[in-house]
């Protein structure tokens, strides 16, 4: 089918729904056990859902639902109490609202939603996206990832999509093969002519990559070659989402469906005028704990010098922190950071409320708000994700992490007591383990990360 005309009166933000989808369940990460992946901590201070809603609000967009469907109760009350209509700015023409939408049952669909887009169907059919009384009916719908990493003005994205005239755009980002696990992403192909995309596959296996891959060179070896990856932010018009969402009946039980498995796929093959917006820059999805991990390493990379002025790596996760462009979260009213005596800190983050015993070292690490290191503690490439409160567990005279504890690679979830002279290394290199009682505590190492449970208790002098 030839591609539809441009129209003749480009959709403007103020007529644009943002869905930020904050996931479902996710079995290869520890922290998931009691909070989805939206609700993880990032940079001690965030959620990872702070991200696409500041790129939201920063593109001047005004009407925000989140939708819900796994272990929500955390991300709910974050996004009631961090996301207030003052957010947007005073006035009338600045208000604007954040909503969560949960996941819910009916009569005819007793089971819970399956997939992004079976989550993002039930809302549609349901009449709950066409936003507050007030509001017109959204023209077109923004539809992002709410564990994704990156910083984009969505009007960019807006004006790709009024010019090309498309009913679905892709945000998009290049990638080269060797640089990232590509069977694990989706793989768009892109008119060299055009920002039109013309093949989809989400994780292709290495046969279609070969055929999907861009080379320099004629003989370019495979992993020097480009792809080009569906970053997971879509636009879709009006009637793209009446005819490729809407008009699904029902999802079986067992079953899900997902925008890029499923309905980007069925959009190609119904003849869907489907365009790619290029995308430059840091971009990371948080599909696991060791991309969770890794993301938080990365805001300990040294500061380099951009411009005679002190700024971040352009593609690294230390470049989201900036100053002229606010990341939104609860705001806490905390001390600052106290330290009992000399110390050594190189390369990390220590939050407000932190208190941190003589004679520590603390080494490409972050230490979340509200933690008590005891005398001597030797921490490195270690997340300690920290308390709500000041003083929450015990006060200040009792530490988090004993006196004499020696952490390397670990992360340590929230209300977590370590005795003295621990030791947390994995010595052995260990990969994969899991101990854990039956109310849920202990630790479980994966892809050789130490993670401590919530509410676990290590006994002094333990070694892990």
């Amino acid at each position: 089918a030839p591609p539809p005309a441009a129209p003749a009166s480009p959709i403007s933000m103020r007529d644009v729904q943002a869905l930020v989808l904050a996931g479902g369940p996710d079995e290869g990460n520890p922290l998931t056990k009691t909070d989805t992946r939206g609700a993880l901590r990032f940079a001690a201070t965030y959620r990872l859902i702070d991200f696409p809603l500041a790129n939201c609000i920063n593109s001047k967009m005004k009407r925000i639902f989140v939708l819900t469907q796994w272990n929500s109760h955390s991300l709910n009350t974050h996004v009631q109490a961090a996301y207030p209509p003052e957010v947007f700015g005073f006035g009338i023409s600045n208000a604007g609202w954040v909503d969560v939408l949960p996941s819910f049952q009916s009569p005819d669909e007793k089971g819970w939603s399956s997939g992004s887009a079976d989550c993002v169907r039930r809302h549609l059919q349901a009449g709950s996206l066409k936003g507050r009384s007030a509001d017109p009916e959204p023209l077109a719908y923004i539809i992002l990832s709410g564990e994704a990493l990156y910083r984009m003005d969505y009007n960019d994205l807006l004006r790709t999509h009024n010019d090309t005239g498309a009913d679905v755009t892709i945000a998009t980002c290049r990638r080269r093969l060797g640089d990232v696990d590509a069977t694990n992403l989706g793989i768009c192909s892109v008119s060299e002519e055009d920002t039109a995309v013309y093949g989809f596959r989400e994780k292709p296996t290495l046969d279609e990559l070969k055929r999907m891959a861009v080379g320099p060179e004629a003989e370019s070896r495979l992993e020097d070659c480009e792809v080009t990856v569906n970053m997971g932010v879509y636009i879709f018009s009006k009637k793209a989402m009446k005819d490729l969402v809407n008009v699904i009946e029902c999802v079986d039980d067992g079953n899900s469906i997902d925008f890029g498995k499923h309905i980007i796929p069925m959009a190609l093959g119904q003849g869907f005028s489907v365009h790619a917006h290029p995308h430059e820059g840091y971009w990371q999805p948080v599909r696991n704990l060791n991309e969770w991990y890794h993301a938080n390493m990365g805001l300990c990379a040294p500061r380099t010098s951009l411009g005679g002025g002190l700024g971040r790596a352009a593609n690294s996760a230390a470049s989201l922190i900036d100053p002229e462009y606010p990341i939104f979260t609860v705001p806490r009213c905390l001390p600052p950071a106290a330290f009992r005596g000399a110390t050594y800190s190189s390369g990390s983050i220590v939050s407000e409320g932190v208190v941190v015993g003589e004679g520590c070292t603390i080494v490409d690490s972050i230490v979340g708000p509200c933690v008590v290191l005891g005398a001597r503690c030797d921490l490195k490439e270690t997340i300690v994700i920290g308390h709500p409160e000041f003083a929450y567990l015990h006060g200040d005279s009792v530490p988090d992490v004993g006196a004499g504890c020696v952490l390397k690679n670990v992360v340590v979830d929230a209300d977590v007591l370590i005795g003295e002279g621990c030791v947390l290394t994995n010595a052995g290199g260990v990969q994969e383990s899991e101990v854990v009682d039956a109310n849920g505590h202990g630790y479980i190492i994966k892809s050789g990360i130490i993670t401590l449970l919530r509410g676990t208790q290590l006994a002094p002098g333990t070694i892990i």
